[in-house]
């Protein structure tokens, strides 16, 4: 099931370069922010005895399970970390299911900046497709340093 918009388009707002401002917030943060969804996620399991979900604000997890076994009352954060209980996480490929609920209810007001700056210097940005006999690449808008410092606060931190 695809992922609701991060943001609503705004009014005279050309829709696929609002949807291509999304993708490139959402591919930066690696996750997707907002609106608050609640999904199973299958994951990896690390081995360790914390597991880092794809998430960096978890409001609720109502079910986990390790290599089969249910975890009850399983200890996370809001942050997206879990504890595996008194074991370790598998090691095993799609080992852990994980039903949680995770993101922001609305796009917050920094993150809409950015994606309103996008749209806004997307006919600065110079080329937006180049094409060689017959391979095309096209480009989306592009994070500059100030939009990848607002940003930081919402991307994924990177695994120890």
């Amino acid at each position: 099931m695809p992922l609701p918009v991060l943001a609503d388009l705004p009014e005279g707002t050309d829709e696929a370069a609002w949807l291509a401002a999304c993708n490139a917030v959402r591919g930066y943060c690696e996750w997707h922010i907002a609106p608050s969804v609640t999904e199973t996620l299958t994951l990896d399991g690390p081995g360790g005895s914390v597991l880092h979900l794809p998430s960096a604000r978890v409001t609720d997890v109502a079910s986990v399970t390790n290599d089969g076994a249910v975890i009850a009352d399983p200890q996370w954060s809001a942050a997206g970390m879990i504890r595996a209980g008194n074991g370790r996480w598998t090691e095993r490929f799609r080992g852990v299911v994980v039903e949680l609920t995770h993101g922001y209810e609305e796009c917050p007001a920094d993150v809409l900046k950015v994606l309103r700056d996008l749209i806004d210097g997307a006919g600065r940005t110079g080329v937006a497709q180049v094409t060689s006999g017959s391979h095309s690449v096209r480009y989306g808008p592009a994070l500059d340093s100030e939009q990848r410092a607002t940003l930081d606060r919402y991307r994924l931190a990177p695994l120890p």
